[in-house]
């Protein structure tokens, strides 16, 4: 019985090495550090801001804006996911949830008839329109071999103009001196739940996608042939692979949850399409940081969603009563992501400089008959 216990202590001893020496671990414990001393060095006591950040964050009406803003997140976090995993880099998201977002509104704005079906009608259109505009970065590669990651970037300036021109002259709401549409009525906006202070029944849907993203990834041939295909696409063509009709399916798909999202972040949260809002709040390009730091993985994108909102709704509650600036929010998300790309860049290295393990080779099928 003496025996075991060593044993046991250096099995345990082990595990937590492991979890600490996790990249994503490792990233988080680094970032949190170096805030910390930054804090410091501002004559802040990090304590107290790191306090008040987390009560802002979980407790009252924070629980309600971080669940919220979470939604957003994740949902974007997706829509880049999706056409990661297959290697195709679409930095677009952000012009595909404002073209979704301000057709969606539309629709709920000027349809009329009961939310029962105004809503799903509103995010239906939202979702096609999204998944339109994504299209035409997809056919600039797969037929004129435009690439994919300047196309879709640039689009997002596009979109923000067709947007403010189509709100400034055709669909502005003459009462108010932003530049926006009308409210969307009461009986289109999005219902809350009667949980965590009332957040939006989006919370739900983006938990659902999640759920049938992990199930496609792992369950399904689609979710096998992306796969592949962002590993080598070579190879996946190789193996029968259609990888031009691939990409276009998956910016469809980006583009429909980005429209989407766009359709939420107007009848579930501001009620009216302000000119260049969605811009100002940039939720694409935190969801594509959330989808690096979880790796395509939908259950850790739920995870790193929730953090990267905590954070956020957090900040916000740190500098009201610690006075701390809430950029410090922000610095803690990019040292995540900085420490996360050093990590993996450093362990490819050691890899490389020590060459393949035995284990390495035996995973790899070297040496087998």
């Amino acid at each position: 019985m003496a025996e075991t216990q060593p044993i046991q202590r250096s099995g345990v001893a082990a595990r937590i090495e492991a979890v600490l020496s996790h990249p994503v671990v490792f990233s988080l414990v680094f970032a949190f550090a170096l805030g910390w001393v930054i804090v410091y060095l501002t004559g802040n006591d990090p304590g107290f801001a790191y306090r008040e950040m987390y009560d802002g964050a979980i407790t009252g009406s924070g629980l309600r804006n971080t669940l919220g803003r979470a939604v957003p997140i994740v949902g974007m976090a997706l829509a880049v996911s999706v056409a990661f995993r297959a290697g195709v880099i679409n930095l677009g998201g952000e012009g595909q949830m404002v073209m979704g977002g301000l057709a969606g509104s539309l629709v709920a704005i000027y349809t009329p008839g009961p939310g029962e079906i105004v809503i799903p009608l509103a995010m239906i259109v939202g979702g096609l329109t999204g998944a339109l505009w994504a299209m035409l970065p997809a056919f600039g590669q797969t037929r004129l071999r435009l690439p994919i990651l300047i196309t879709s970037l640039l689009l997002n300036y596009v979109a923000r103009a067709v947007t403010g021109y189509l709100v400034r002259f055709h669909f502005l709401d003459d009462s108010v001196t932003l530049t926006s549409t009308q409210q969307v009525p009461q009986t289109a906006r999005m219902p809350r739940l009667p949980i965590f202070g009332g957040v939006s029944l989006s919370l739900v849907l983006v938990i659902l996608a999640v759920v049938v993203a992990w199930v496609v990834y792992r369950r399904t041939v689609a979710g096998y042939e992306t796969q592949m295909a962002g590993f080598n696409g070579r190879f996946a063509r190789y193996g029968g692979i259609q990888v031009e009709r691939q990409t276009v399916g998956v910016m469809v798909v980006a583009g429909a949850i980005g429209g989407v999202i766009g359709t939420h972040m107007i009848i579930g949260d501001a009620y009216r399409f302000i000119d260049g809002e969605l811009v100002v709040s940039g939720l694409a390009w935190t969801g594509l940081l959330v989808a690096l730091l979880a790796a395509n993985y939908p259950p850790m994108i739920l995870v790193a969603g929730l953090l990267f909102s905590g954070l956020q709704i957090g900040g916000l509650a740190m500098q009201r009563n610690a006075d701390v600036s809430w950029r410090l929010a922000q610095v803690l998300q990019a040292l995540v992501i900085v420490a996360v790309a050093s990590r993996l860049a450093f362990d490819l290295f050691r890899r490389r400089r020590r060459g393949p393990t035995s284990g390495e080779l035996e995973s790899a099928g070297v040496g087998e008959v």
